[in-house]
């Protein structure tokens, strides 16, 4: 096959980026910034709440008029909507070529092949029966300073609300060798910080080596100056983790640890496995051992026939924590879930109006967190220069905190330098070289 262009348009968290990635490299294609220069455009979609369904349909029916004007272009989706609703997509988008779910990526070069050798036959490639399931490594912009490395594919908890292992299958673990030679292969690209990624990171083992031993692995590697991991089960936090986290020197002072409700009754209807007060304990373990570690978790309002009462043990443990960052959600039904089963949700104005105390009460605590952190001086990787504003660079501290950067040379991009923080805003910072 000939050396084709492509575009990938990606909706979702940082696995489905790992992914886009990915189906870049499965393909030797070269990545395009526009559609219309592309021989392929791929959707890689997200199926997480019901809102990213139809964010991905819309996605792909604005390539209509690009697939019109030129007949030769494949358009395909990619990821757990594709996986989801495989047949039911090639069904309702007539101009859609093909649907892969995220363990065939390794196979989509012969997919393209074969529509190539046939147009007029569509494809649909969702098994969940894929032996190779990390064959395929990322496409990595050369002097990009930072990048992604899978660990981990799908997941073998059962939480109610959850569609991740209905898309993504079981828990896979990657072997400790493949780790270890993809994260050499982006380093001597020119990543100085990967963040290794699963759907329950911290579950991770491999013959006998666990989680913990893992980042102990991680920080002999030449070249690598910044460990980060996303995302943390709860129940999975160990005190040994929390002494490699400690001593580990690359390891970042921020953590993703998502609680999902303060309230007991509805973690147990969740099915997450843990109480609220031990979530609270793990938290007290970490900051004990890490008084500097940042914390984010993810939260949804409104599952099931959750109270007043409820939400407002919700809020008590957001006062109480003072989480960084939290990314919540109003909950919505996933087909193929436990909690599809349940039909007594609370009421959309009301979960609305919920969701909408709860951000607005974490968009101040986001901005105290900050303010504290002003005239102090922080370790920052400088990423890139900045988007809004040329004379400034872009870069994130070990807390991942973003940090505009005045009066700095581009000479500096890819390095660490001390910062201290002039001015705070809710999600980032100014600052100057200290």
């Amino acid at each position: 096959m000939d050396k084709i262009s492509i575009f990938v348009e990606t909706y979702g968290c940082q696995m489905n980026e790992y992914d886009s990635d990915r189906i870049i490299n499965s393909l030797m294609a070269d990545p395009v910034n526009n559609p219309e220069d592309a021989d392929i455009i791929i959707v890689n979609t997200c199926a997480i709440r019901e809102k990213a369904d139809h964010k991905a349909v819309s996605a792909v029916g604005k390539y209509k008029k690009l697939k019109i004007k030129n007949p030769d272009l494949i358009i395909g989706m990619a990821g757990c909507v594709a996986q989801l609703y495989g047949k039911k997509l090639i069904k309702q988008i007539p101009h859609l070529d093909f649907v892969v779910g995220p363990r065939e990526i390794p196979k989509l070069r012969d997919l393209i092949f074969d529509i190539k050798e046939s147009p007029n036959h569509r494809k649909i490639n969702t098994s969940m029966d894929v032996e190779e399931v990390f064959k395929v490594n990322p496409y990595h912009k050369p002097g990009k300073v930072n990048g992604f490395v899978s660990i981990q594919q799908g997941c073998n908890k059962k939480c109610a609300y959850c569609i991740v292992p209905t898309v993504r299958g079981n828990e896979i673990n990657r072997p400790l060798k493949e780790i270890l030679e993809e994260s050499r292969l982006l380093i001597n690209q020119g990543a100085k910080e990967l963040t290794y990624i699963g759907q329950t990171v911290n579950s991770w083992k491999y013959e006998g080596q666990r989680f913990y031993n893992l980042l102990d692995h991680l920080e002999e590697l030449e070249g690598l100056e910044r460990i980060r991991f996303t995302t943390s089960f709860p129940r999975d936090i160990t005190s040994k983790m929390i002494d490699s986290m400690e001593k580990n020197s690359k390891v970042c002072r921020q953590l993703h640890l998502p609680v999902q409700s303060g309230s007991n009754r509805i973690l147990k209807q969740m099915k997450r496995t843990y109480s609220i007060e031990w979530y609270r304990e793990c938290i007290l373990k970490l900051k004990e051992s890490m008084p500097d570690l940042s914390l984010s978790t993810d939260i949804i309002v409104g599952f099931s026939d959750e109270s007043t009462k409820d939400f407002e043990e919700t809020m008590r443990l957001i006062e109480d924590v003072k989480f960084d960052t939290i990314y919540s959600f109003k909950y919505s039904v996933r087909p193929g879930t436990p909690g599809e089963k349940i039909s007594n949700h609370v009421n959309d104005d009301i979960a609305l109006d919920r969701l909408h105390l709860l951000q607005t009460r974490q968009r101040e605590i986001s901005l105290e967190n900050n303010i504290k952190q002003l005239k102090k001086s922080y370790k920052v990787l400088v990423e890139n220069q900045s988007k809004n504003n040329p004379n400034e660079l872009f870069g994130r501290t070990s807390q991942n905190k973003a940090v505009y950067i005045k009066n700095i040379s581009e000479k500096y991009i890819g390095k660490i330098v001390e910062v201290t923080k002039t001015e705070a805003f809710q999600n980032s910072f100014i600052g100057e070289l200290t």
